[in-house]
């Protein structure tokens, strides 16, 4: 195999073989976490029109050849001999991991009702979140782990998952996904986890206007990039922590309408600890 005729393997399908998914697809542009270093948000671009590719962490890119010798560290001839033998698996060099499964908890959901469990509601109180808040927008879900039953409060995903939550566990149902409430208004308020969500509809008034997204995890970070290209305007309510800062700068850097809006929580980890401390001060614990 020559360089012309490497240069028009499929960049996409080479990844695919390589175990390597994009987490989001915008048009002919593939987004994925970068196969050729360490990172948590999706910032490595594959357009399919061009078969080209640029990794934005690192401000590199290029063709299937420049990205090959990157992925097993070799030379350009080593990389055409290895695919003139029909080897295209990643043993060439070990460098780059497959994408990691995502845990088994053998979740098992039974039911989702009304939330009204006194234990669950106590847990609500505890975190200072107001019932008929929660109430609107979770569930009381009944699910097995393991073969063990549990009651937990359910936070519903796009894909039809559950974010789990009781004073004893913190689990998540497949599949894992984030959550978007269009209400179709020109804000959205964008968030890392329910709780802070319910936090701020506590503070706010359970009927705020806006769009809500969460993410329920900082992975989804890149696959929240094109809801966020498709409004006027986009609050961040994040962590106070390294991780959260670290997307915090990547959101900002990718779409110009964004706000920090944690800044009134400050001082404090999260929107959810700024909360209870202002119920306590209000004499409402």
């Amino acid at each position: 195999m020559n360089c012309d005729e490497a240069r028009q393997i499929s960049i996409v399908d080479y990844l695919a073989q390589c175990g390597f998914r994009p987490q989001y697809i915008k048009g002919v542009n593939h987004w994925y976490l970068s196969p050729i270093r360490e990172e948590n948000t999706a910032s490595f671009k594959v357009n399919t029109q061009l078969n080209a590719w640029f990794d934005h962490g690192i401000g590199a890119g290029g063709n299937f050849i420049d990205l090959g010798i990157r992925l097993h560290q070799c030379t350009v001839e080593q990389l055409l001999s290895r695919l003139s033998a029909g080897d295209r698996s990643l043993s060439f060099h070990q460098r780059v991991k497959e994408t990691e499964a995502e845990p088994e908890h053998k979740i098992k959901i039974i039911q989702a009702g009304e939330l009204q469990n006194l234990t669950l509601v106590k847990y609500l109180h505890e975190r200072a979140i107001d019932y008929y808040t929660a109430k609107a927008w979770c569930k009381e879900v009944l699910f097995t782990l393991n073969e063990q039953r549990y009651l937990a409060i359910g936070f519903k995903n796009n894909s039809g998952g559950y974010e789990l939550r009781n004073a004893q566990l913190k689990l998540s149902s497949s599949p894992k996904d984030l959550t978007y409430i269009d209400q179709g208004a020109d804000t959205v308020h964008v968030f890392e986890g329910f709780t802070d969500f319910l936090s701020l509809l506590t503070l706010n008034g359970r009927d705020m206007p806006g769009d809500f997204l969460v993410l329920n995890s900082l992975s989804f970070v890149g696959k929240s990039l094109e809801i966020l290209q498709q409004r006027p305007a986009a609050k961040l309510y994040l962590d106070h922590d390294k991780a959260a800062a670290k997307e915090m700068a990547f959101i900002k850097q990718t779409i110009p309408n964004v706000e920090d809006a944690s800044r009134f929580y400050s001082g404090y980890k999260d929107l959810n600890a700024y909360l209870k401390i202002q119920q306590q001060s209000r004499g409402g614990l």
